[in-house]
């Protein structure tokens, strides 16, 4: 019997030991309140307006990773889906660019935006009647859409519509005067035209906004060119741009018919070249065959 109550006592202990002191389990913090809707979306404005910043300035890095963000706030945002596109655009993957606006296009808000888009990727696509469909969309339903008028510009000067193409330019710089592109592209639209002194001046209204826009440099040297001032159309250009400008002076003279001329900056551009000046000898072997092309017809009239 002392036995078994002595059997039962460290049953006892045992048990008083097993039920002793624990090890207290660490609480959970609480979890943070969600962020309110009404936060969620001032951020993803702001965001995306970041994103058209960058994208405004070149910096493509920035723009992809500010739309990570903004897919991160909210994944349905159609904001995104357009940003998305526009990028496509700038990385010249055009086609996936009018598979995003295509589908943007049933978004009321996003509708004037969507038809710039895909119009501008169809363009460049030469998909030049669809281009001009969905731009003509844009800027009737918005006609601040400057890029869209610029589109519309650029499809009217390839099909000789001056008139059209200088409306469509003259639009997007009411909205956007700032943009030097817009002036060098109405001034080249002017220059293929052949209204080259008024085409000089819109050059030089792009320089004074960006006086490092190479292109309209080299465009008001074209202009000078046709109308004869070719020492004015090479004056200042730096050992390096020389053989460029020499072979696009020579360019313009061998379009003229002045043969003698255009061989003479062809040579100077083959000279001044630090390697064999590909273009150059190309354009001397044009000029040759204008130039039997041009004997051939003279001897025919003089019969």
């Amino acid at each position: 019997m002392q036995r078994i109550l002595a059997f039962c006592l460290c049953l006892g202990v045992l048990a008083a030991c097993a039920a002793g002191p624990q090890k207290k389990t660490a609480a959970k913090p609480p979890a943070p309140p969600p962020v309110p809707e009404s936060v969620k979306k001032e951020q993803e404005a702001r965001f995306v307006k970041d994103i058209y910043r960058a994208l405004e300035e070149g910096d493509l890095a920035t723009a992809d990773a500010l739309l990570r963000r903004v897919t991160l706030i909210n994944p349905d945002s159609v904001e995104a889906r357009a940003a998305q596109g526009e990028i496509f655009i700038r990385l010249s993957r055009y086609q996936e660019a009018i598979n995003v606006f295509k589908r943007l296009i049933f978004e009321k808000k996003l509708l004037a935006r969507a038809h710039q888009g895909a119009g501008l990727a169809n363009l460049q696509m030469n998909q030049q009647t669809l281009a001009k469909t969905h731009l003509e969309k844009a800027v009737a339903l918005d006609d601040q859409l400057w890029r869209a008028w610029n589109g519309l510009g650029f499809y009217y000067d390839r099909r000789k519509q001056w008139k059209k193409a200088e409306r469509s330019y003259n639009s997007a710089l009411k909205v956007r005067r700032d943009k030097p592109s817009l002036f060098n592209n109405r001034g080249f639209s002017k220059l293929m035209q052949g209204t080259h002194e008024s085409a000089i001046n819109d050059f030089k209204s792009a320089l004074r906004i960006d006086p490092d826009l190479s292109v309209a440099r080299m465009n008001i040297r074209l202009a000078q060119a046709w109308l004869g001032r070719y020492v004015e159309a090479i004056a200042g250009a730096s050992r390096d741009e020389l053989p460029e400008v020499l072979n696009n002076v020579g360019y313009v003279a061998m379009l003229k018919g002045e043969f003698s001329v255009a061989e003479a900056y062809f040579s100077r551009a083959m000279e001044r070249s630090p390697s064999y000046n590909e273009t150059a000898a190309n354009n001397l072997k044009k000029l040759e065959v204008l130039r039997s092309q041009s004997a051939r017809k003279s001897k025919i009239s003089k019969r």
